[in-house]
């Protein structure tokens, strides 16, 4: 039978190869596996791992840590806010009260109001953003900013707001689609 290009032909024992030595001195048992190294690693290696590790476990403790102490502010009442001035010293936190006198607008433009919570009072010095309309006299602000001798220097107010808004402005988008419930005038609930 002819032999196509690249096809082996089968040959007994005794019959020769290519090169004259008969087929039998081939060796056909499987061949030794190399060498493998052992799966412990080396003391050296086991250093380097743990020096990694440590690493990397200083780095997420340094980035939570920063993480927890930068976002966090202090919310205080007035009355607590007072109590611990010296301890709280310079630092930024947010003082809860009610405006219990007009606030004025003083020389350098800043807006001075004194607000109090359970008998005490603080004054207040805002030289933040201006604060929206509903400031006024005997409405709860929370003031985020820092003490300044005896006057809270605020960079922020933030206005609590009553539904009042709502049932001023029941032909805006969303009232009387059950989106908010406008009370009635009386007070007894949707009618």
């Amino acid at each position: 039978m002819p032999q196509r290009p690249g096809q082996q032909t089968l040959r007994s024992e005794s019959e020769p190869d290519d090169s004259g030595t008969p087929a039998n001195d081939l060796d056909l048992s499987p061949a030794s596996p190399l060498p493998t190294t052992s799966a412990t690693p080396t003391p050296r290696k086991r250093v380097r791992n743990w020096v990694m590790m440590g690493v990397v476990v200083l780095a997420l403790g340094a980035i939570l840590f920063q993480a927890l102490t930068s976002a966090r502010v202090f919310f205080y009442n007035v009355d607590e806010a007072v109590a611990q001035r010296d301890e709280i010293g310079d630092s930024t936190f947010r003082i809860q009260g009610t405006v219990v006198e007009e606030p004025v607008t003083d020389t350098s433009g800043a807006l001075v109001f004194t607000i109090g919570f359970n008998g005490t009072r603080a004054t207040v010095r805002h030289i933040g953003e201006e604060p929206t309309n509903l400031f006024e006299l005997g409405v709860p602000v929370v003031a985020e900013g820092h003490w300044q001798g005896s006057e809270f220097e605020s960079t922020q107010v933030l206005v609590k707001h009553s539904e009042a808004y709502v049932a001023e402005n029941d032909q805006r988008p969303g009232v009387g689609d059950g989106t908010y419930e406008v009370e009635s005038q009386s007070g007894t609930g949707n009618e």
